[in-house]
């Protein structure tokens, strides 16, 4: 009788263990595997991250914009923890043809503040142009100069969208680069959350092709709380010989 109940209770535990093996196994396949289909990044190369350079730039004491260094943030703990690879974090007006120039990069924020991607857009053709005021961006789809307006009331944003880009790296074609340009902050931190956390099946399920292809996302933000992003456009397109 103690023989066949300790035999039990071992199978039971041994069933418990192996149940919660498989579940582990299954809640990791469905974080890995929508990441793989999206940002498909090399497995063990070093993915580099761009961010917009905050004013001061130019001097000796360089600020960055917080919504643009707090998407960096997620974007590159998202990619450790899914890839266990290396990541590293950069100004774009520190990038380098030399070193940066042949890993897969990340670029984060528009033309207003950053750089590398007034650089990427030159030698790519980019298909949405950003509209710059003094306070907030209107993006535009070339193919239709469809407007997609940033809203602010009383100098805070209500609404606001932001372009995710996937397309070879223009630098090195064996690399991948992944944009994520808002209108204004709460639409580039948005873009990284959604590259980051559930919002990434919505795009898994357009199956994102190898070559350039762009999503545009939208959000409101209501008593200071911020919606769930939602796809508003998507494009495949070609770059610019």
């Amino acid at each position: 009788m103690t023989s066949a109940l300790a035999i039990n209770l071992l199978s039971s535990l041994l069933a418990f263990l192996l149940g919660g093996a498989v579940r582990g196994l299954y809640q990791r396949w469905k974080a890995v595997s929508p990441a793989r289909r999206v940002w498909r990044l090399g497995r063990s190369a070093e993915v580099v991250l761009a961010l917009s350079d905050g004013p001061g730039h130019a001097t000796t004491l360089p600020t960055l914009y917080e919504g643009d260094a707090e998407a960096a943030g997620t974007v590159s703990a998202y990619l450790r923890s899914v890839r266990g690879g290396r990541t590293r974090i950069i100004r774009a007006s520190t990038f380098s043809r030399v070193r940066d120039a042949h890993s897969d990069l990340v670029v984060i924020g528009g033309p207003r503040a950053n750089d590398l991607y007034k650089e990427i857009d030159r030698r790519v053709s980019m298909p949405y142009k950003f509209t710059l005021y003094r306070d907030r961006a209107d993006m535009i789809r070339l193919a239709d100069d469809l407007v997609f307006a940033q809203e602010v009331v009383n100098a805070k944003t209500i609404r606001d969208f932001a372009a995710i880009s996937f397309l070879p790296s223009p630098f090195d074609p064996d690399r991948r680069i992944v944009v994520l340009a808002g209108c204004g902050m709460q639409g580039t931190v948005a873009a990284a959350k959604m590259m980051t956390t559930g919002g990434i099946r919505d795009i898994a399920r357009l199956r994102p092709p190898v070559t350039p292809f762009s999503v545009v996302i939208e959000i409101e933000i209501i008593d200071g709380q911020v919606t769930k992003p939602h796809i508003t456009d998507t494009i495949h397109w070609s770059i610019r010989a």
